[in-house]
């Protein structure tokens, strides 16, 4: 055999002890300080220690210049919502914010965010065609992540960086406040904003959000004022100067309402509404004969008595929601109530069925379209 070939096969071979159990495999990457979280800045790993090739490492990825965040698969929140697009505008949502929070890393202190990612940030309902935006590089006009909404306060310059899409904004037209210790206009600033790229219904279901009272415990309702912010609130942001899609804000304004939990109640009621239906109250306590509170529900029409109960993903997976909502249903049976139920598929693609349902039930207890008749007296 020639000296060379020998040379290869030798060089080649395994050997007795590389044959061990996980051969090959390359080394996990250290654990990093545990202050430095899941996102961070390269200067802040420097002064933890952190060497240079633990954060060109493959378990982290780079959003930003100087920015290192931990690579990891998108999760999709659980939310009451089920349209078909509501998973992947969570998973969107989830992803900006991250995306956020490791360029707050390095922001400036004068700079703010705000329009979309403020909007994501406060946890606020946004289309997926918002959250994704068109690809210019791109001849097959793939979607891919949105940039991030970066604000400055004139006549300040925003920073120009990959990914961010800057902002410069008058004074008038802000208010900003802190959250999880980034700045953030505030929900009324971002509410307004949002008539840039937003349609009209579309700022109803944002704005209902944002004006909802949450109940407290025991289920108790939530006092005036106390969601992200009023309906007052909204209105003086929607004319603190000249703002983009004004008009779209004004005809929002009128059917904002503090009651509703999701926006498939938002689109139901909006839809109900305009085929000539009465308006239904709102997150509507149930009580018995005795005053003794049953539950309440998402929409209702107390003077046909009739409840419209939105069944999210929770009340299917949720034993004990489930077990609650049984008897629930039962004892408003009972106490003569005609209750509705509805899912998302009742709502997307269009309501129109939900609010036929709905229609029939009304006339069955006696509703009539039209105006209401006059009482003679």
């Amino acid at each position: 055999m020639p000296l060379r070939f020998l040379h290869r096969f030798v060089r080649l071979a395994p050997t007795g002890p590389a044959q061990g159990k996980g051969e090959g495999m390359p080394r996990r990457p250290s654990p990093l300080p545990p202050p430095l979280g899941d996102t961070f800045s390269v200067r802040a790993a420097r002064e933890a220690g952190v060497t240079g090739a633990r954060l060109r490492a493959r378990d982290l990825e780079s959003p930003f210049s100087g920015v290192r965040r931990l690579r990891k698969p998108d999760e999709v929140p659980q939310d009451h919502d089920d349209s078909p697009t509501a998973a992947c505008a969570r998973v969107a949502t989830a992803r900006l914010v991250s995306t956020a929070h490791a360029y707050g890393t390095v922001m400036s202190e004068e700079a703010f965010f705000c329009h979309v990612t403020a909007a994501a940030i406060w946890g606020l309902p946004l289309p997926l065609r918002v959250l994704r935006m068109e690809s210019r590089s791109s001849p097959t006009g793939t979607r891919g992540e949105r940039p991030i909404d970066v604000g400055v306060r004139l006549p300040r310059r925003g920073p120009r960086v990959s990914g961010v899409r800057t902002h410069r904004l008058a004074g008038e037209l802000l208010s900003v406040r802190e959250v999880g210790g980034r700045r953030v206009t505030s929900p009324a600033t971002t509410w307004a904003q949002l008539a840039e790229e937003l349609t009209v219904d579309e700022l109803i279901i944002v704005g209902d959000a944002i004006v909802h009272q949450p109940r407290g415990r025991n289920a108790i309702k939530g006092a005036p004022g106390s969601g992200l912010a009023t309906l007052d609130q909204l209105a003086a942001a929607a004319t603190a100067g000249r703002r983009t899609g004004v008009e779209k804000l004004r005809q929002a304004l009128p059917h904002i309402r503090a009651g509703s939990m999701s926006p498939p109640e938002t689109q139901l009621r909006l839809a109900a509404t305009r085929a000539g239906l009465p308006e239904p109250a709102l997150d509507f306590d149930v009580l018995d004969p005795s005053g003794a509170m049953i539950g309440f529900t998402e929409l209702a029409y107390p003077r046909w008595m009739i409840l419209i109960e939105f069944e999210g993903d929770h009340h299917r997976v949720s034993r004990a929601q489930w077990d609650r909502d049984i008897e629930k249903h039962a004892r408003c049976v009972e106490l003569g109530w005609n209750v509705l139920r509805f899912t998302g598929r009742h709502v997307y693609p269009t309501p129109e069925p939900a609010v036929a349902r709905i229609r029939a039930a009304l006339v069955r207890a006696g509703w009539h379209p039209g105006p209401e008749p006059r009482i003679a007296r």
